[in-house]
């Protein structure tokens, strides 16, 4: 079957080489302003980094037409634009179109009494940061695109790795701390970059508290700073990134908990709880010559002992526990969670667990397999393996008849459940699963570069330091001065170096909800201390096949987007406009679920860009385009944007010449020929309103003074780079990256040690080692991914040999603007949310349950 791109198409496009120079004339114009006219020392740096940007366009410009030469040829199919070029593209996008937006705003306000221009040049900083660095880190990718076999995304797998080191060796010593200040996240949806403020917060603050040896609440009011200084926020969090071990790892992991947990789940089951596989010896398997194997009891590393797991299911049914009156289904979901292998369980998965239950109307299994370090490989396969034969040798335990059963996992988990179907393969097993669904899931545990890795410096969750040590930790391998695990504990440890580890500090900071920590303080620290969100209803909802209704617990803040709560940190000038990938190159194409209205309206108004937007007709970027507007009229973008909140196209709406017949406005053409500078689409703003704007301002001004006080004498973020990139102007990107790699020979960090790591290649492992044979007899495979996921290109390319060997790739989902790990933060994104419904709609497909509206 042909694979299919998510449910959010691209729809509306503007011209790439249109926007730069937009963004080259905005960067001049502010920087003669500022150079003219500014004595302040803001000033004088904002006309810097301006100047620094202007120079920078064509550059950046040049290395994204290079790496789009080569994008195309890495896709799975013409059908599903997608890989790690066409991801660092997509960033860059997003940069350049966040600076225009800044840089817009500069130029119409700069002139008022009330204009905050510290807070200004510390966002055009960041942005300019953010450029830099893509810049430098693109010429390593150009440099490296010939160490690539044909139209792979990952040099050859077979020889010596150490050779190919350099590239991202000379990547990790560029400045990062750009991509955790006020640049955070920037690349998803809002309501992600809200969560991913949260989780920057807790780990400045527990580097605070490691340090100081401060209780969690201690911490919390003590590190305000990391709340008003984004900058020294960013320095924390890199510096406690770099100097990780293995149990920092594990707490680190753990914050994907924050999003996920709370006091009350959104929907209400009949059964929730965890139960252990008791220990009864082998079990046997049939093999497919009619003879049986026998699975032994997991007793790797650590010992005997009962495989644990968590029962979700919406309806009591027969067998499944006392009293259960609902027949048993046909369909059983085995699940495993994600966590790096380190960290995460069944619990912390639960929210969304629940919502498949109920959705699927079957009972899902969620086992909960013992954790690295102290249970490396194999002993998490041998868990899963042996409540795979358990659960095929008792369905009715299971509330299962038996006939259906999916494997699907999250990350480390969808690697798990692959690897095992491998394993049964290789043992000859008659009974497999019937579908396999693996969600952002790594399937080659080595440290290789590809274009989507490079996004691990840049994503807040998946730094690439991390993921390696948890890699090391699962096979077993020693890092630096860590020993390999010897077996003595169970279950996870607290360190012994004498300060807490963020696996407890995170665990303290979610019992913090107790004291009610959040009223001491205003939002953000709310959204920390509670992200669950006060707005539910209790409703019944109908269950099929006359089962008892169940609760559902309804959360109004997804129920209309318009009415959710803003963000305080939030710039209405600056909203983030989100980009969708597709497979036209020259162009950019705009989401229609997160949009900047302001800075659409000044893209048609612009006499640069308002010939070059158009409404793009094809899902995928390649069909036909019709010009949005004729150069005398102006489409206001609420007109151009279908209001069916069901609905997330964008539509061509036929503009109205004279009147206002139907909402649509007409700007005057003058005698001249030219156009009178059109009015932004706004509301019409009522007194209070405007004198709300006039106290938000204000209190703008109050903030940047306060932020002022936490701040220590120093260069703007990114500052060590800009050596390196003036140096790299005058040279082509495979000169400038060779001198970066010599550069970085002479540096040591633990990163550099990480590198020189040797993994093992075990397609039980790694799945992307496994032979032809092998890979042929999987059963049909579901993939979902995310197109800013350092790991995508690791989907890619696994579908794509599993297609070569012949295997059954039913579909290749990559969705836009959310991140690795989404589903542990449905609770608190819409946009996350909607990514667990296309799970839910591959799984049915997989159990091949008919879709019903």
């Amino acid at each position: 079957m042909t694979a299919n791109k998510s449910m959010l198409g691209p729809r509306l496009s503007v011209q790439r080489d249109a926007v730069f120079s937009l963004l080259k004339q905005l960067a001049v114009d502010n920087e003669t302003y500022f150079l003219a006219s500014s004595t302040s020392a803001y000033g004088i740096r904002l006309s810097e980094c301006c100047r620094e940007i202007s120079l920078s366009a064509d550059l950046i410009q040049e290395l994204v037409r290079q790496m789009h030469a080569v994008a195309h040829k890495c896709d799975y199919d013409e059908n599903t634009p997608g890989n790690g070029f066409r991801s660092l593209i997509c960033v860059c996008d997003m940069a350049v179109l966040q600076l225009i937006s800044i840089l817009r705003v500069c130029s119409e306000n700069r002139g008022n009494l009330m204009f905050r221009v510290s807070h200004q040049c510390k966002e055009i900083e960041g942005f300019a940061a953010v450029l830099r660095f893509l810049i430098l880190a693109f010429q390593q990718v150009v440099d490296a695109l010939d160490s690539f076999d044909g139209d792979s995304l990952f040099p050859p797998l077979e020889g010596d790795y150490q050779q190919y080191n350099m590239v991202l060796r000379s990547i990790e010593g560029l400045d990062t701390s750009c991509f955790y200040a006020r640049p955070l996240g920037f690349q998803f949806a809002p309501s992600v970059t809200r969560t991913f403020r949260v989780i920057g917060f807790v780990l400045a603050t527990y580097s605070l508290s490691w340090e100081k040896k401060q209780g969690t609440l201690g911490s919390l009011v003590t590190s305000s700073k990391y709340l008003l200084n984004p900058e020294q926020r960013a320095l924390r969090i890199v510096k406690v990134i770099r100097e990780s071990d293995i149990e920092f790892c594990k707490g680190f992991w753990n914050l994907s908990e924050l999003g996920a947990m709370c006091n009350f789940f959104d929907t209400s089951c009949a059964i929730s709880e965890m139960r252990e596989i008791p220990l009864c010896g082998p079990i046997p398997l049939q093999k497919t010559n009619g003879e049986y194997c026998v699975i032994p009891e997991p007793s790797s590393h650590t010992g005997v002992r009962p495989v644990r797991y968590r029962v979700i299911s919406a309806a009591a049914r027969v067998g499944l526990c006392p009293g259960g009156r609902v027949p048993s289904s046909s369909n059983l979901v085995i699940h495993c969670h994600g966590g790096g292998y380190v960290a995460t369980s069944s619990k912390s998965h639960e929210s969304y667990l629940r919502d498949w239950a109920r959705d699927l109307n079957c009972p899902v299994i969620s086992i909960d397999y013992s954790l690295a370090p102290e249970n490396p490989y194999p002993r998490p396969m041998e868990e899963v393996l042996y409540a795979y034969a358990y659960i095929l040798n008792n369905p009715e335990k299971f509330g299962w008849t038996g006939e259906k059963i999916v494997m699907c996992g999250d990350s480390a988990g969808g690697n798990l459940v692959v690897c095992t179907t491998l394993n049964l393969i290789q043992m000859k097993a008659k009974r497999l699963p019937d579908g396999l669904v693996p969600i952002y899931t790594p399937f080659l545990f080595q440290y290789l570069p590809s274009p989507s890795r490079v996004l691990s410096f840049m994503d807040p969750l998946l730094h690439m330091g991390v993921v390696i040590r948890c890699a090391a930790a699962y096979t077993n391998v020693k890092v630096g001065d860590e020993k390999p695990d010897t077996g003595d504990s169970v279950q996870n440890t607290a360190v012994t170096n004498g300060h807490k580890s963020l696996f407890e500090y995170v665990d303290q900071v979610q019992k913090s909800q107790q004291f009610n920590v959040s009223e001491m303080f205003d939002s953000p620290i709310v959204s920390l201390v509670n992200l669950r969100n006060p707005l539910r209803t209790v409703e019944k909802v109908a269950v099929p096949n006359g089962e008892e209704g169940i609760q559902r617990v309804n959360s109004h803040v997804f129920e209309n987007p318009s009415e959710e709560t803003e963000d305080p940190e939030d710039d209405m000038d600056t909203t983030t406009q989100t980009v969708q990938i597709a497979g036209d190159p020259a162009s950019i194409y705009l989401s229609a679920n997160n949009y900047d209205s302001c800075l659409i309206d000044y893209l048609q108004i612009h006499p640069l860009t308002k010939n070059s937007l158009h409404v793009n007709s094809d899902i995928n970027g390649v069909g036909k385009l019709n010009v949005l507007n004729d150069g005398n009229t102006v489409l206001h973008t609420n007109n151009i944007l279908n209001d069916d909140p069901n609905d997330d196209v964008f539509v061509p709406a036929t503009p109205v010449k004279n009147g206002s017949e139907d909402g649509f406005e007409t700007l005057p053409v003058s005698a001249s020929g030219t156009k009178p500078k059109p009015q932004l689409s706004r509301k019409k703003r009522s007194l209070s309103q405007s004198l709300a704007d006039t106290a938000a301002l204000a209190a703008g001004h109050a903030y940047d003074n306060i932020s002022g006080w936490f701040e220590t004498p120093g260069t703007p973020i990114g500052f060590n780079d800009k050596q390196k990139l003036s140096r790299s102007a005058t040279l082509t990107p495979q000169m400038a990256a060779k001198i970066q790699q010599e550069e970085s020979k002479n540096t040591d960090s633990s990163f550099a040690s990480l590198l020189k790591l040797n993994l093992p290649r075990d397609p039980l492992i790694s799945p992307m080692y496994a032979s032809k044979d092998v890979l042929v007899q999987l059963p049909p495979v579901w993939f979902v991914a995310c197109h800013l996921d350092p790991l995508l290109d690791d989907t890619v390319m696994f579908a794509r040999k599993l297609r070569a060997a012949g295997g059954r790739v039913q579909r290749v989902d990559l969705l836009d603007s959310i991140p690795h790990g989404f589903l542990n933060f449905t609770l608190v994104s819409p946009d996350c949310l909607e990514g667990s419904k296309l799970c839910i709609s591959r799984i049915r497909e997989a159990l091949g349950i008919p879709i019903t509206n």
